[in-house]
């Protein structure tokens, strides 16, 4: 199975197998032990093109599916096998890792050895699809500025930082306000990446009168430090994920701080309500944000 869905996601048997760590003909092999058994065809074969025929695209998400209830066996014995008694698997974006992971597995292990606890990072678009599909319980990140089915709770507020080159002329000031920042060039991830935060930032930047004025649209926060070095612009972020960076300096914005949020599916299982509490106990210092988060968190305290 797992030979199959290589080469069905690559569509060549040779990067399959570069993919695997196995030659091609154990590839072969292996892919046409699996339609011998299934009793079809999954994939059409010739020298220069391999497709998947109707009954591979039918069966593709199938083979996934018991592909990751196979590992999650593996994980679940592995667990045991620790004494673990549950396992709760975390989503983190790129900007809760750094000050919210070490914290929370920490306390994790030493407040509850029964539970095995996994980490993953998510992009922001993978939070909700994650969650429907359980691959992970629950998500410590940024409001997701959009309703949807799931719970959604404020953990915190955190200082929101400014990162702006060593002479530009805004780092001489110890604080910036959000005033200072209207039509100021500054750098932002693509709107397709985040697009319901993106919007979100927009609208209530301009509800205090300010008018962003983005001038570069970046992949990473790492490309959008790289800018800022540069003189390009200038890039808002939580201050729990500012790296140093050379030619970078730090400021606290002052009117816009950032949030952070746990997402989970509602009615959780026991396990996963011990890591939600815990989180909530860890960093925790509001209760549901709503469903409409945006109109909820404006209302709490006009800029979050």
């Amino acid at each position: 199975m797992r030979a199959f869905v290589a080469v069905a996601e690559e569509l060549h048997f040779g990067r399959a197998a570069l993919r695997l760590g196995l030659s091609q003909p154990q590839v072969s092999r292996q892919v046409r032990a699996l339609e011998d058994s299934l009793g079809v065809e999954l994939l059409q074969r010739s020298p220069r093109h391999t497709e998947l025929t109707d009954a591979g695209r039918a069966l593709l998400a199938s083979v996934r599916e018991t592909l990751a209830s196979a590992d999650g066996l593996l994980t679940r014995a592995a667990s045991v096998r620790r004494g673990c008694s549950a396992r709760v698997n975390v989503g983190f974006l790129w900007s809760t890792l750094s000050g919210y992971v070490p914290p929370l597995v920490a306390a994790a292990a030493e407040r509850h050895r029964e539970i095995d606890l996994g980490v993953s990072q998510l992009t922001f678009l993978e939070v909700l699809p994650a969650l429907r599909r359980g691959d992970v319980d629950l998500v410590i990140g940024r409001p997701m500025w959009q309703e949807h089915e799931l719970v959604e709770v404020r953990l915190c507020r955190e200082r929101a930082l400014i990162a702006l080159a060593d002479e530009h002329p805004l780092a001489q000031h110890e604080r910036i306000e959000l005033t200072d920042l209207d039509r100021e060039p500054m750098v932002a991830f693509h709107r397709r990446l985040v697009p319901s935060a993106y919007d979100g930032m927009i609208e209530r930047a301009r509800a205090a009168g300010v008018e962003m004025r983005i001038v570069q649209h970046v992949r990473s926060a790492s490309e959008a430090l790289a800018l800022v070095s540069a003189g390009v612009g200038i890039y808002r972020l939580p201050a729990s994920a500012a790296p140093s960076f050379p030619g970078v300096v730090y400021r606290e914005l002052s009117g816009l701080p950032s949030a952070t949020t746990l997402v989970h599916r509602p009615f959780p299982a026991s396990a996963v309500r011990v890591v939600i509490e815990l989180a909530k106990d860890l960093f925790g210092d509001a209760d549901i944000a709503s469903q409409d988060v945006a109109r909820a968190l404006v209302k709490i305290d006009g800029a979050t």
